[in-house]
């Protein structure tokens, strides 16, 4: 870590204020985190939904500023600066100072603010995000401008030899025709290789970004959005950005950016033959209506049955379980090798179209050189131009049809990215949960109360709900567990108790807040949560415990692990943090084990409210014993809302809220002289959670 670093935190807060995003300010007050870095302020300014741009000092847009910045060198003080007039000023002891900005080593990174969070923002993201990488335009520009110029020595360079060598019977300026030749070819290769670097760096940074702004999105929006739309299409929306690598590099690539350049050679032919180039530029208008036809029948046929396709192999990753249970397929394997059949013969016949498309495009190549041809011989026997100039014509041509050709056999990749950009930008447009209403922090001195108002939750609109008028109010410090039959709703009070579903109707307070006040990755990195279903991640059993509390000592994380009942567990592993999980010889770990490194995360964050679904899934007494001596030593201490069908369990708890359908049968303290009662026996049998 850096000098600057601990002095980074009061100058976000301090920008935030000269922004005027107050809220946003007190939000960053209260976040545990001491230390900002740079990375840590990029993420702070994406998280409260403000524009930005990282630039350095040489960069002349910084004379078009609007909002104060922030200035981070590095090996000096970072500071808040502004834009006054020419010139720009920083903030020191509250008092704005003169400030020579261009002094600075481009080793300073500045975050320049475009768009406030109030600001609405534009619908066209994509462009935005492009017109930040304007760098690459500039030397693509004069690398295709001198490429151009020096591909035409070859044609320029064979008119010399059949007009002045061989015409003019002067062999002995051929050593340096072919020295000038060779040195324009070497500079054309040279600057083809060097854009093609350019246009490869630039569309995978381009593809990087994106990719990563769409996985940023992707974590930061409603559950209950992602779960419905599905996971094939999270995928899709990252792969978009591959379609953008696509466009830009490779010959392709290269091709299309050759295309404005095809003016130099037509202006080239005008000068060595005069009206002969009016056959190229008819030619050219001819393609383009030839091919504005042969798309529009090549379009005809795109393949309309690949959607089903694929989302009959998503069907079957998904529902294989389900499949191989049933022990009936055919019915399945039927349907989908129907549709294997209609989407290969839909392939074929847009492949074979594609070729067709193909095939015209390089005959009308042919047929533009040959009319070339013809119309200059008549010119050399009139003895318009000479027989030199009609040869370098020739070659010319090449260099016009080539890009044109290369344009029209990319009229799919041009539709393709622009249902890409459109996609993404209305991706873009899509609400995340954090918002600048969301800027309050939890208490973490005190265990919370938590209530449930009339809490009605639907997972779709035509199902039935999932919870339906949940009433209950929990005091700070009790232990609380939540019963009732499989599918009866536990799952998702826990989920909505976490913020993570939103009711449609009513609400969850924590400390009498309504849980949408809540910064929401501020509240769930303090609310300590243990899923039913073991979550585990390629690594170490340190890093998957580590994800709840980064800096957590081994020693902590082994407490962590007893707490939870996994003794036996650290036992079998020589109490060795570092073993990898998922390695050749732990893929077969339990879902016995994995419950206990996710109670682990749960439980090493010491939170005042803790949210367990199923935290003890047919332990042996060892393990259950200690988990009940966790529990009891948290009363009092956090909030606990746990879900359960283990009898011994939920004797603990200080109340019981019994769900059937969504809705809450009862809620109250355990009567002392009542005996389990026959849905009771029958939760224990199961311990599936619903």
């Amino acid at each position: 870590m850096s000098t600057q670093d601990v002095t980074l935190k009061p100058l976000v807060i301090e920008l935030f204020k000269q922004l005027g995003l107050y809220n946003q300010a007190s939000n960053l007050v209260n976040d545990a985190v001491k230390d900002y870095n740079p990375a840590t302020v990029s993420r702070l300014l994406k998280k409260h939904q403000i524009g930005f741009s990282v630039k350095k000092p040489s960069d002349k847009t910084l004379q078009l500023t609007v909002h104060p910045f922030l200035v981070v060198p590095e090996n000096a003080p970072a500071f808040i600066a502004k834009r006054q007039g020419d010139k720009f000023e920083q903030l020191h002891n509250n008092q704005w100072q003169s400030v020579d900005i261009t002094q600075l080593d481009d080793s300073t990174f500045i975050f320049t603010i475009d768009v406030l969070p109030n600001t609405k923002k534009s619908i066209q993201a994509f462009a935005a995000h492009m017109s930040k990488h304007t760098k690459w335009y500039k030397p693509v520009f004069w690398l295709s401008l001198l490429s151009s110029l020096t591909g035409l020595a070859v044609p320029l360079f064979t008119m010399a030899v059949y007009d002045r060598v061989i015409g003019g019977q002067a062999p002995d300026i051929l050593p340096s025709i072919a020295l000038g030749g060779v040195l324009a070819i070497s500079v054309l290769i040279s600057t083809r290789l060097a854009r093609a670097k350019v246009l490869a760096s630039t569309s995978n940074r381009l593809a990087r970004d994106l990719s990563q702004l769409t996985f940023y999105r992707l974590l930061h929006m409603p559950l209950m959005v992602l779960s419905r739309v599905g996971i094939s299409n999270h995928i899709a929306r990252m792969r978009n950005a591959e379609k953008v690598r696509m466009l830009l590099s490779g010959p392709g690539g290269g091709g299309l950016v050759d295309l404005p350049f095809t003016l130099i050679a037509l202006f080239a032919i005008m000068f060595l033959s005069g009206w002969l180039v009016l056959v190229p530029i008819g030619m050219l208008i001819l393609y383009y209506l030839v091919m504005k036809v042969v798309n529009r029948y090549v379009q005809a046929a795109s393949p309309t049955v690949s959607g089903e396709y694929q989302n009959a192999l998503s069907e079957l990753a998904k529902n294989l379980l389900q499949l191989k249970a049933a022990g009936d397929t055919d019915g399945w394997q039927t349907k989908f090798m129907r549709q294997c059949k209609e989407n290969s013969r839909q392939n074929f016949l847009y492949a074979k179209r594609n070729g067709l498309n193909a095939a015209i495009a390089h005959s009308l190549s042919l047929f533009t050189a040959l009319i070339t041809v013809f119309t200059g011989i008549f010119l050399v026997l009139n003895q318009s131009i000479s027989p030199g100039a009609l040869i370098a014509c020739v070659m010319m041509i090449w260099r016009i049809t080539g890009p044109a050709q290369m344009a029209f056999s990319s009229k799919q990749k041009f539709t393709m990215m622009d249902v890409a950009v459109k996609q993404f930008d209305r991706f873009m447009q899509a609400s995340t949960e954090q918002s600048e209403l969301r800027l309050d922090t939890p208490d973490s001195s005190k265990a919370p109360t938590v209530s449930f108002q009339h809490v009605t939750l639907r997972y779709k609109a035509e199902g039935e709900p999932a919870l339906s008028g949940v009433n209950v109010d929990i005091d700070a410090g009790e232990l609380v567990a939540v019963i009732g039959p499989n599918a009866c709703g536990k799952s998702t009070l826990l989920l909505s108790a976490l913020g993570v579903l939103e009711a449609q109707a009513g609400f969850v307070t924590v400390n009498g807040k309504n849980l949408k006040q809540y910064d929401t990755e501020i509240f769930r990195h303090w609310v300590g949560y243990s899923p039913s279903q073991p979550d585990i991640f390629p690594g170490t059993l340190a890093e998957n415990v580590r994800i709840a509390k980064p800096d957590a000592t081994d020693e902590e994380i082994k407490a962590a692990i007893v707490a939870a009942g996994g003794a036996s567990f650290l036992t079998s592993i020589n109490h060795n943090l570092n073993i990898d999980l998922l390695g050749e010889n732990n893929a077969m770990l339990a879902a016995i084990e994995g419950s206990y490194i996710n109670l682990a995360r749960a439980l090493i964050k010491h939170s005042p409210l803790l949210l367990l679904d199923e935290p003890l899934p047919h332990r042996n007494p060892q393990s259950k014993q200690q988990l009940i001596s966790t529990l009891l030593a948290l009363k009092g201490h956090s909030t606990v809302i746990f879900t359960s069908h283990d009898q011994d369990l939920i004797k603990q708890a200080d109340k019981v809220i019994v769900l059937d359908k969504g809705a809450v049968v009862f809620a109250g303290p355990i009567p002392d002289d009542a005996p389990p009662s026959q849905s009771q026996t029958d939760m224990q049998e199961s311990p599936i959670n619903g």
